[in-house]
């Protein structure tokens, strides 16, 4: 079989529903399979795949195990040459899936290479980044200093803002919402680090993938579009959290700090989540403040006679 793609969900049901039905309506022309891992939805997820899509195989846990680990869970059961990994909130367009394997397999010193995603109102998504340093994480794409300063030099040049996104390239590090390797390349770099629980596992693959001599490329010709945060915006801040202790252990793991680093490191990033969380709240409080002044027309209790 020449492709596997592995899509983790966790109650993202009618994006999973979207997703996998653009990719049988625009499939690629070699033998492929889909294997869903279901992080114990309680959407209705695995209920929808064994109606709709019998053909795909399921993989159904008992609890969020993270993304990692769910993706290293169908990684051995996979019987492609190539393996995407994709998630539920992406949409393939026509022949995307064809041109991004086509790609790999004509470019040897490839060890990954991710499509052109793009915002649901075609705006270009920075899917392709530098990798981080103690003074670009705190320019995120969501970071208020980001917002604050968006033509700050750290701003751009973590997020690659000023990259030509219609060139095919090299870059650091692609996100895992659209991923394809080889599994040549799992078997000799390792698969995805499963002490990441959520964010930060692609951006080891990647790191891993430089240090074993590859590339990670960027193919603009293989469009995709992407619903950030499907899954992660109704957990905001339980997110954010994990965005931060993943990017404290992506430090600790290749960057090799001593301890006084380590802990200033610490205290930044739980600042960083502090504030963070601070500005949910105040939003959220300023929206049900907002909702109490609506008029309740319509609304009132019908009189019985």
């Amino acid at each position: 079989m020449k492709l596997s793609i592995i899509i983790v969900n966790y109650n993202t049901k009618d994006f999973l529903l979207h997703t996998i039905s653009a990719i049988y309506l625009n499939p690629p022309k070699f033998d492929f399979e889909i294997i869903v891992v279901d992080n114990a939805s309680t959407d209705g997820s695995t209920e929808l795949i064994r109606k709709k899509f019998s053909f795909v195989r399921l993989i159904k846990n008992s609890r969020n195990v993270g993304f990692a680990r769910a993706t290293n869970q169908a990684i051995p059961r996979t019987k492609g040459e190539y393996i995407l990994f994709l998630n539920p909130d992406v949409i393939p367009q026509w022949n995307a899936i064809q041109s991004l394997v086509d790609f790999l397999e004509h470019t040897p010193n490839a060890g990954c290479v991710g499509g052109k995603l793009l915002n649901n109102n075609g705006s270009i998504q920075f899917s392709c980044r530098s990798f981080p340093n103690y003074i670009s994480v705190f320019f995120g794409r969501q970071s208020l200093l980001s917002k604050l300063f968006p033509k700050s030099p750290f701003y751009k040049s973590f997020l690659l803002t000023e990259l030509d996104h219609n060139k095919i390239q090299k870059v650091d590090w692609i996100i895992g919402a659209c991923i394809l390797t080889k599994r040549e390349r799992l078997e000799q770099i390792g698969y995805l680090d499963e002490t990441f629980f959520l964010f930060l596992e692609d951006t080891d693959f990647c790191y891993r993938i430089k240090k074993a001599g590859f590339d990670t490329i960027y193919f603009p010709d293989a469009l995709f579009y992407h619903s950030y945060g499907a899954s992660i915006n109704r957990f905001w801040v339980k997110s954010n959290i994990a965005h931060n202790i993943s990017m404290y252990k992506f430090f600790k793991k290749h960057y090799n700090p001593n301890l006084i680093t380590r802990l200033i490191a610490m205290m930044f990033l739980t600042v960083r989540v502090l504030v963070m969380a601070c500005i949910y709240y105040i939003h959220e409080k300023l929206l049900d403040i907002r909702l109490e002044k609506v008029p309740k027309v319509g609304l009132e209790p019908t009189p019985h006679f």
